[in-house]
């Protein structure tokens, strides 16, 4: 039951999130917007405000903002349950804006996206301090510095070059500011103390020895100030972003295994784990899955956002758009690519979850 509640309270966050964006961006650039919804299906509860109709429905996976003019947009039509129709003033469509308008209403969602996990980044980074694992060797590289001065993995640090060591951090700040000058080192291994010295060899100035963490190792947390934190923020955030987006490269290359691809019962299991563990891993773990879906978002798919930003391209280089049709035709397409890589997630989440596979 943990895993399905937490499951919907972080979809449903992100998305709301995700929807804010394309909802505050239209506004700015005075779209009509008929209806914003949580969820996909037929109308379950809602109020109007104004023009726009806000409304839950019925399947909680998804959500959308209906635009005045996005005719195209296949997304927000799916088993939509009724609601008044409106008169469209021909100057708000969507459609009617400038190209750089239309480009900044359907990016807004993935920005909202990208900020969302800034600020909770920001936010975990002021309230808990930045979590770095404690200074024990979890890897060490043959023929490496830290091989030739005997290091093993399990080794704790507790001392380099004279200075004590709490945390893996200090010892890689140590390790780097000293290419090519040799480092006592004082290490605590199946408890006892050994000393051994390492030289770290220079690698663009900087020193390395050939070591990694322990992926297992205590994790403490550096107390940060609230600059640190913001760029502790961003930071983060960029770190996920290019890990997602050299995931996906691989996926496209075969680098990486189409079955590494996880669905909703896998994010429902993850989401479940981190809250138990608590909050503080729980909102780490919608900020990483924020950024996941600002990605996502951008690839080039119709009905995607990066599927809308490539109409806009196109548009831009032939000097006029697509015409309507061929753009419910690409459209029509890349729901039904999306819909095959649920699919295709979903299988994996079933073989990996329930049959062991």
């Amino acid at each position: 039951m943990l895993y399905i509640v937490a499951f919907l309270v972080v979809i449903s966050i992100l998305i709301v999130v995700h929807e804010l964006g394309h909802f505050w961006a239209a506004k700015s650039v005075n779209i009509q917007v008929p209806r914003f919804s949580l969820g996909l299906g037929p109308r379950v509860a809602g109020f109007r405000r104004g023009e726009t109709e806000y409304v839950i429905s019925a399947i909680p996976l998804g959500g959308y903002v209906k635009m005045a003019g996005m005719e195209d947009d296949e997304a927000a039509e799916v088993l939509e349950g009724g609601g008044d129709p409106q008169e469209v003033d021909p100057e708000r469509t969507f459609d009617s804006k400038p190209l750089w308008a239309r480009a900044w209403v359907i990016s807004a969602g993935v920005i909202f996206n990208a900020i969302f996990a800034v600020l909770v980044f920001m936010g975990l980074g002021m309230a808990y301090g930045e979590p770095v694992p404690t200074p024990v060797v979890g890897q060490v590289i043959p023929a490496s510095p830290a091989a030739a001065a005997g290091l093993r993995t399990g080794d704790r640090v507790l001392a380099i070059g004279g200075e004590r060591i709490a945390d893996w951090t200090e010892f890689v700040k140590v390790v780097e500011a000293s290419p090519g000058r040799p480092l006592p080192v004082e290490l605590q291994r199946a408890g006892r103390t050994v000393a051994v010295t390492v030289t770290p060899r220079s690698e663009g100035g900087v020193g390395k020895i050939g070591v990694a963490p322990s992926q297992t190792a205590e994790v403490v947390h550096r107390p940060m100030g609230a600059g640190e934190a913001v760029v502790y923020g961003f930071r983060e955030t960029w770190n996920y972003t290019a890990l997602i987006g050299g995931l996906l490269g691989k996926l496209f290359t075969g680098e990486e295994s189409l079955r590494s691809l996880g669905g909703p019962l896998t994010i429902g299991q993850v989401s479940g784990e981190a809250a138990r563990l608590g909050l503080e891993t729980f909102l780490g773990f919608m900020a990483i899955l924020s950024v996941n879906l600002a990605v996502l978002n951008l690839l080039p798919i119709p009905v995607l956002d990066g599927g809308h930003l490539l109409f806009l391209t196109i548009e831009a280089v032939r000097g006029r758009a697509l015409s309507l049709e061929s753009r419910i035709r690409l459209s029509q397409v890349g729901m039904i690519v999306v819909m095959a890589l649920m699919v295709w997630a979903l299988t994996n989440d079933v073989l990996r979850l329930v049959f062991k596979i």
